[in-house]
């Protein structure tokens, strides 16, 4: 297929993208958007099935895609431009596929003299420097704003939903952190994750803590309370508050992280990261939101339930307890 058969800006050159064999994903992003573009890196390797594909990431995001089977490599983001434009150059990449609307790093892929870039319209360049680009519209789930890149040169994906895949080290990691803790193989583990990098996107501590003790009193659940280094101490706060005895996970990587949200049987979160992680595992996933758009961030396929309220205050333990008997009635339907 030549890119003459799109909408074509930037340039003059035709392409066929059946000539496409080295491509490169760009995307410096937080780890819930890092984990929303899984969709675009399946469509692409779907549609060039033999080619070199590569995803330049923000220092610290490598673990969420490095195991990821249609990538051939994992490139960290350099601050230092001539450092970074090498990196591109180096590797002769036919192709770039830009998932964000910097015109920043759309021009750092034209001074690489990568041939064909595709990519968002942006604020200051509009479609300069790309061969395709698309209108950067955020009225719409985050992952199909992704998708329309590569809609933009005629790729349909034929899947929607988000993947991470965790590797056999941090597996037998997770598995020999429950052993530790006492924890049974058969035991009911459900996992709260209470924190967020915005305060207005945390549901309440007293929340939490009754969730936690009435899931342990009715199901006689191992809670575990995950936390990043950010939250300080907001998980020892809630589980010293707690009448049973909930497992604290902190200071663990994000592959350690995905390990342990793969074991739990359902996983309560507000509106952050490891939210979208415990969705790309497929660990039953209930997320809370109040301060946030639930139609572009929310995990809204199966397995997972999302509570919307205009405020996060709004959210009440009943909703919460609601959602999760119905997850857990859905989880017992599938085991028989």
């Amino acid at each position: 297929m030549s890119i003459s058969e799109h909408h074509s800006k930037g340039s003059n050159q035709q392409f066929n993208l059946d000539q496409i064999r080295r491509i490169l994903i760009l995307r410096m992003a937080t780890v819930g958007e890092t984990i929303l573009t899984a969709p675009v890196i399946r469509a692409l390797r779907e549609r060039f099935p033999d080619a070199y594909i590569a995803y330049m990431v923000n220092p610290g995001r490598e673990e969420l895609v490095s195991e990821n089977p249609n990538l051939n490599e994992v490139i960290t983001y350099r601050t230092s431009i001539p450092s970074l434009i090498y990196e591109m150059v180096k590797r002769s990449f036919d192709m770039v596929v830009v998932l964000q609307p910097t015109f920043r790093l759309v021009v750092h892929t034209f001074l690489a003299r990568i041939p064909f870039r595709i990519g968002f319209e942006t604020n200051s360049g509009k479609g300069c420097l790309l061969h395709a680009a698309v209108p950067n519209s955020i009225e719409q789930h985050e992952i199909e704003r992704y998708l329309d890149v590569v809609r933009g040169i005629g790729i349909e994906p034929d899947s929607h939903e988000p993947e991470m895949f965790v590797n056999a080290a941090a597996q037998t990691w997770a598995n020999d952190f429950l052993v530790a803790g006492g924890v049974p193989s058969d035991r009911l583990l459900i996992g709260l994750n209470p924190g967020s990098s915005s305060l207005s996107r945390r549901w309440s501590r007293d929340g939490f803590v009754e969730v936690g003790d009435r899931l342990h009193q009715q199901h006689n659940a191992q809670i575990l309370i995950t936390a990043g280094d950010a939250e300080g101490r907001l998980p020892h706060d809630i589980a010293r508050r707690m009448s049973c005895a909930p497992i604290i996970v902190t200071g663990v990587t994000p592959m350690q992280l995905g390990a342990i949200i793969q074991k739990c049987h359902l996983y309560i979160s507000n509106d952050t990261g490891p939210m979208h992680i415990s969705t790309a595992l497929k660990t039953p996933t209930i997320g809370l939101f109040g301060a946030s758009n639930p139609r572009q961030w929310g995990p809204n396929w199966h397995p997972h339930t999302i509570i919307a309220r205009d405020s996060m205050e709004e959210i009440g333990v009943e909703d919460v307890l609601e959602a999760t008997d119905l997850s857990l009635s859905r989880l017992s339907v599938e085991a028989q």
